[in-house]
């Protein structure tokens, strides 16, 4: 049905995102499974508004990332990416940090189930630590640290950009397999406990939201739009001494994960399956949004 008064183009960007992101405009595309917007003549009259102003409004939703326009074809929605829920904190399952395993358990997390992990090679550096790496390791500031860097991809699509930093001195005192460009099958916490004695009995994790670099961009595929963030989890494994002794930073995608916690007694599906529990399908309600919560 037509609106009876003209709407500034900002307020019909606002109308369509919400449409966008509610599965409003399903797909009639059934061949690139991509939803088109109506054309600009429906959406003219839609919104009784001018052409301008409906092209305002659309060269908006190009630029925050939502729609993209073909040359004779129209304007179609950019599809959503699929949604990786993983278990940050998988004691429950016995899959903690630096079990021994073959998957990728022994990287902090538990992947999904039915879905493939799969890692680069990885890229070993020495470097002067930043003074917050430093921090963390509870080590001077300009100590020198090996840093062990990888891509990882879940089913052949980039997923997680991941590094662990650990005290050169490490590698001189008998864990010189940190040095070399290759994986540690057995986990690299593991191989410490072998190597230098040390046992991981805890960790803390520190989670943040912040704008990716250029470099992060390039791998995830990421725009400029508002929804191209992603999360950053530092990990710090800490031994029986109370001392810190690996750093581990992990960057995700923040348009296509979601990550989980279990404490105390979580069901057993909840714990293999994170996610189910909840729904991230259009039209549903978040978990705030359903309790009354703003």
């Amino acid at each position: 049905m037509a609106r009876t008064t003209p709407l500034r183009w900002r307020d019909i960007a606002d109308d369509l995102r919400r449409r966008i992101e509610s599965g409003d405009l399903a797909s009639e595309d059934g061949s690139s499974g991509r939803r088109p917007l109506p054309p600009e003549k429906e959406l003219e009259l839609h919104y009784r508004a001018s052409r301008n102003t409906v092209r305002d409004a659309l060269a908006w939703l190009r630029q925050q990332g939502y729609v993209v326009s073909e040359q004779g074809k129209g304007t179609f929605v950019v599809p959503r990416p699929d949604i990786v829920h993983v278990t940050l904190r998988a004691v429950e399952l016995g899959l903690a940090p630096g079990a021994v395993s073959d998957d990728w358990y022994n990287r902090d997390a538990a992947i999904p189930v039915g879905r493939n992990a799969s890692v680069s090679q990885v890229k070993v550096e020495v470097q002067e630590g930043t003074k917050v790496i430093a921090r963390y390791l509870q080590t001077k500031s300009g100590s020198e640290f090996i840093s062990r860097h990888q891509e990882i991809f879940l089913d052949d699509k980039p997923w997680v950009l991941q590094t662990s930093f650990y005290p050169l001195e490490f590698a001189t005192n008998g864990a010189s397999r940190l040095l070399y460009p290759r994986d540690i099958p057995e986990g690299a916490v593991a191989y410490l406990g072998e190597a230098l004695g040390y046992r991981e009995v805890g960790f803390h994790d520190e989670i943040k939201a912040r704008v990716p670099d250029e470099n992060e961009k390039r791998f995830f595929r990421l725009g400029d739009s508002a929804a191209s963030v992603v999360f950053e989890t530092v990990r710090t494994a800490y031994s029986s001494d109370g001392k810190a002794f690996r750093v581990t930073v992990t960057v995700w995608p923040a348009d296509r994960t979601r990550l989980h916690y279990n404490d105390g007694d979580v069901p057993l599906d909840v714990l293999k399956t994170p996610g189910l529990a909840s729904t991230d399908e259009p039209g549903t309600d978040s978990p705030a949004e359903a309790a009354g919560g703003g």
